[in-house]
């Protein structure tokens, strides 16, 4: 069986993109994390964009190498976890890789983090959003 990794990141989005390129972006990014098996949100406010990608060791590592870091839309990526996990946060949520639009979206995750505190990065995560509590 392959292992399951994932990769958490925030970075700083290219101050110049618009609201039709991020929602471009994240169309784009939903329908290529759900062609292969990836779990996981993607999320944008403030300036700022939060990622969790979870799925088979070689895609994800490969994406996050070779696409999220010479994306020129946004910048100072920074780190925040990636390694291989026992289990994913996110398989459950909504069965697949979620784009988080809206606030009443943004809600559901933090609740269902703190439904599944007994993983043991869930509670990681739910800090780590906070700043992402204000849409515009």
């Amino acid at each position: 069986m392959n292992k399951i990794h994932t990769i958490c990141y925030v970075s700083k989005a290219n101050p110049n993109l618009t609201n039709e390129e991020i929602n471009d972006l994240f169309r784009h990014t939903e329908k290529n994390n759900r062609l292969n098996n990836v779990n996981g949100i993607l999320l944008h406010s403030l300036g700022n964009f939060f990622q969790v990608l979870e799925g088979e060791e070689k895609y994800i590592t490969n994406i996050y190498e070779k696409q999220i870091l010479e994306d020129s839309r946004h910048s100072n990526v920074f780190e925040i976890y990636k390694g291989n996990i026992s289990k994913p946060v996110f398989s459950n949520y909504l069965s697949h890789f979620q784009t988080i639009t809206t606030s009443i979206q943004l809600d559901k995750i933090r609740d269902y983090l703190e439904s599944n505190e007994k993983i043991p990065i869930s509670d990681k995560l739910s800090r780590l959003l906070r700043p992402f509590i204000i849409f515009d």
